[in-house]
């Protein structure tokens, strides 16, 4: 669901988190950046002016509690609150530190458990699904993977994402989301599948896909790959953010 009621709209995911859980991703709607960072776009490594960005950050819900990464396609995992922030993932118990990570094509992951207790956030590109970020963070969650919901953000899908055989073959264990191709030494692979058979692999039977393409869907989400074959030299990012809070998401 698009929430239109603010003058930055919003994506409220919908699945069966708790109440006590405030979760949300915006879309490139409702800042004030310009081309082609137009308009929200929440990255200041992009190359976007810094006081664009810092005001559209401030547009945010729950905008001072965002602990902010440095993403670096790591699977580092960040216990909050920290003075700690190169990392790809995050979880948090504190309701003062919310958890957000940036995408513009990969998988962004939201988890929290059914008392609302802890909630964290995964950046979730090929490297981080390849080396066990979704499992590291759930370890980190420190909480039966049964009790857990997740959810699969707004990501470039399978049929868009195209790969070399060699990156495929490192995913050989999810078959489904390698996708045949023309090209003999190409093939094309399903990431938000990737992720969400991972979540369910790890024990999470509430598993929600958004099914949002960010290449397909050019005029809600900033895709890097688009940008990429479209002659582009930059793109913004979007922001997927968890925390834990009673706030109504009417009075957005």
């Amino acid at each position: 669901m698009v929430s239109m009621t603010t003058k930055t709209p919003l994506i409220i995911p919908q699945w069966q988190a708790p109440k006590g859980v405030f979760a949300y991703c915006t879309t490139r709607l409702g800042g004030v950046s310009d081309s082609p960072f137009d308009s929200l776009n929440v990255g200041n490594h992009v190359g976007d002016e810094s006081v664009r960005v810092r005001e559209n950050r401030s547009r945010l819900p729950f905008a001072s509690h965002i602990h902010w990464l440095n993403q670096t396609h790591s699977c580092d995992v960040i216990a909050l609150p920290s003075d700690q922030y190169d990392g790809d993932a995050s979880v948090s118990r504190d309701r003062q530190s919310f958890c957000a990570v940036m995408t513009a094509d990969c998988v962004p992951v939201l988890l929290c458990d059914n008392d609302a207790t802890v909630v964290a956030a995964v950046h979730a590109g090929w490297k981080g699904l390849a080396n066990g970020i979704i499992a590291r963070t759930i370890a980190a969650m420190a909480i039966d993977a049964e009790c857990l919901h997740a959810w699969i953000g707004p990501a470039i899908s399978g049929p868009c994402y195209e790969v070399d055989i060699g990156m495929a073959a490192k995913f050989t264990e999810f078959p489904d989301a390698v996708l045949a191709h023309t090209h003999a030494e190409k093939c094309y692979l399903d990431l938000p599948l990737i992720a969400k058979q991972q979540c369910e692999q790890a024990g999470i039977r509430q598993v929600t896909s958004s099914h949002l393409c960010t290449y397909q869907q050019s005029s809600l989400f900033f895709s890097h790959r688009r940008a990429c074959h479209e002659g582009i030299s930059g793109t913004g990012r979007i922001v997927s953010v968890i925390g834990l809070s009673d706030a109504d998401y009417s009075s957005l």
